[in-house]
């Protein structure tokens, strides 16, 4: 009995490891953009400027998925 535990034991846990590791989301990098945007959202700019900002982030990750 021992052994047929240990046997299902040895014979799952591979597949186990490797299911779980290979569902892990990707983290993409930040791009220059998204991060001098997120840094100045609490910088007193005007409304156009900051808007420019999050187009320019917005595109970058437009384009860093194509």
């Amino acid at each position: 009995m021992k052994n047929i535990f240990s046997m299902l034991f040895l014979s799952c846990t591979p597949m186990l490891m490797h299911g779980c590791a290979s569902t892990q989301p990707k983290v993409m990098p930040e791009s220059p953009e998204c991060i001098n945007y997120r840094g100045m959202m609490t910088a007193p700019m005007a409304p156009d400027a900051m808007q420019r900002l999050k187009q320019d982030c917005e595109d970058s990750k437009l384009k860093a998925n194509k």
